[in-house]
C-alpha cells in the first residue's frame, strides 16, 4: 500500500473512532507504519472530521523528526516506541473510550480477565499516570506494553492504547477492550453489592450508600433540566425539547421570567466568551448532583475541556455564575449539568466529558476511595488547552 493510501486509511480510522464514540474532536491519535524507519500520524489539535491527506504527518521512528510545517500529535513518541518494540505492529490507535477510561480512573494496576482473550491476554495492564505528551508518560506506557501479553494497555486517568498488525486488528482490539472493561465494572459491582443481576438504578443507589447517602434515596430521573440556549446579538434563544423556541432580550429580564432565563441572562452578561449553553441531565450526572460533591478531574480530558473542578451548587444565578469562573461546566441541584462553550459544538464536547467523568466517578467508587488528578497538574493541563489546542481548533491549524 502506498503512502497516500495509508494517509487515507488514517483519516478513515479517525472518522470511525469518532463515529463509534472511541474519541471525539481532537482527542486521541492514530498512526500507521510506513516502513521500519517511519510512520504516519494524525496532527496535533485538528478535528478528525475535517482532516485531509496533506495534514497527516510523516514522523521518523528513531528521532521523532517530521516532514513539513504541520505538528504531529504530541504523543508521537508513544507511537514510535510501539513500532520500535513490535516489528509486527503496523497500526496504533490511542483512544479515550468510555469504559477503559473508567477502569483507568480506579487507580488499579491491572484489570484481570475472567477468561483468556486472544487480543488482550489474561489481564490488561494499567500504565502509571503522567501528564500527556511527556517523556514520563512515554516511558510508563512503553513499560506497560513490554510487560503485557495482549495488544492493549489502559493509561491511568487518560485512556487506552490499542495496537494491531493492521487497521482491522487495531479496531478489534479497541472493541474487545471496551467490552472487557464493561464486563469488569459490572461484575465488580455485582460481587461487592451481592446483587444477582445488573440494574442501573440499583447500582446508583448502592454507590450513593457508599458515600453515606441513604440507600433508600431514589435515583429515578425526576430532575427538571433547563432548555438549551444560544446567544444572539440582542439576547438569547431558549430551545425546548418540544421544538419551541423563545427569544429573550437582555433588557426584558425581570423576576417574572422563569429561573432558567434569569440564570442564562446572568451567565451571558458575565462571560462574553460563552455563546452556547447545553443543559445535560442523565442518570450518571443526576447521581453526582445528588451526592452534592464537586466533580474533580479523574481523566485528563476533563481537566483540559472542563477545568480543575465542576462545582455542585444550588439552583440560583449567583452561585451558578460564580461556579463558572474557572470552569466550563457546573452541576446544579435538581437540574443537571450546565455545559458552556463559545459554540454549540464546544458545549456538546463539554457535555460529553461531563457524562463520561460522572460515569467514571461512579464506576471508580466501586473500587474504593476515588482519587482525582493532582490539582496543580489539572490547572496546567487546562492552561495548555485554552492557550494551545482550542486555538488550533478555532483556526483549523
Amino acid at each position: 500500500m502506498g503512502i497516500y493510501k495509508k494517509k487515507e486509511l488514517v483519516i478513515r480510522a479517525g472518522l470511525k473512532l469518532v463515529q463509534t464514540g472511541l474519541i471525539a474532536r481532537t482527542w486521541g491519535n492514530i498512526s500507521c507504519r510506513i516502513d521500519e524507519d517511519s510512520f504516519l500520524i494524525t496532527p496535533s489539535g485538528r478535528d478528525y472530521k475535517t482532516l485531509t491527506p496533506d495534514e497527516i504527518v510523516t514522523v521518523s521512528i528513531s528521532d521523532l523528526s517530521y516532514d513539513g510545517d504541520i505538528k504531529p500529535s504530541s504523543e508521537k513518541g508513544i507511537h514510535a516506541d510501539v513500532y520500535k518494540l513490535f516489528p509486527d505492529i503496523n497500526f496504533v490507535i490511542h483512544t479515550h473510550q468510555e469504559n477503559a477510561s473508567i477502569v483507568g480512573a480506579t487507580g488499579l494496576d491491572s484489570m484481570e480477565l475472567r477468561e483468556h482473550n486472544p487480543y488482550l491476554g489474561d489481564r490488561v495492564i494499567c500504565a502509571d499516570y503522567a501528564l500527556p505528551g511527556t517523556k514520563s508518560l512515554r516511558r510508563k506506557v512503553s513499560n506497560a506494553l513490554v510487560n503485557s501479553k495482549g495488544r492493549a494497555v489502559i493509561m491511568k486517568h487518560h485512556g487506552a492504547l490499542c495496537i494491531g498488525k493492521d487497521y482491522d486488528e487495531a479496531f478489534k482490539v479497541a472493541s474487545e477492550l471496551e467490552t472487557a472493561c464493561h464486563n469488569f465494572i459490572i461484575n465488580s459491582y455485582l460481587n461487592l453489592s451481592g446483587e444477582d443481576s445488573f440494574d442501573q438504578d440499583k447500582m446508583h443507589r448502592f454507590i450513593l450508600s457508599l458515600h453515606d447517602k441513604t440507600g433508600n434515596e431514589t435515583c429515578k430521573r425526576d430532575f427538571k433540566p433547563y432548555p438549551n440556549t444560544a446567544r444572539t446579538n440582542t439576547g438569547f434563544i431558549l430551545y425546548y425539547d418540544d421544538g419551541r423556541k423563545i427569544e429573550i432580550r437582555y433588557n426584558d429580564i425581570d423576576k417574572c421570567h422563569p429561573m432558567d432565563a434569569r440564570i442564562y441572562n446572568a451567565i451571558y452578561n458575565r462571560y462574553e466568551d460563552i455563546d452556547y449553553i447545553l443543559c445535560k441531565s442523565t442518570p450518571e450526572i443526576d447521581a453526582i448532583v445528588r451526592l452534592g460533591i464537586p466533580l474533580r478531574p479523574l481523566l485528563d480530558d476533563f481537566a483540559q475541556i472542563v477545568g480543575p473542578v465542576a462545582k455542585n451548587v444550588e439552583n440560583n444565578p449567583v452561585d451558578i455564575v460564580a461556579a463558572l469562573k474557572r470552569s466550563s461546566a457546573v452541576l446544579v441541584e435538581g437540574v443537571g449539568a450546565l455545559c458552556c462553550g463559545n459554540s454549540k459544538e464546544d458545549a456538546i464536547a463539554v457535555g460529553m466529558i461531563m457524562q463520561k467523568s460522572c460515569k467514571a466517578y461512579l464506576g471508580a467508587s466501586i473500587f474504593g476511595k476515588v482519587e482525582p488528578i493532582n490539582f496543580i497538574e489539572s490547572v496546567l493541563m487546562r492552561f495548555i488547552y485554552l492557550k494551545k489546542y482550542s486555538k488550533q481548533m478555532d483556526k483549523g491549524v
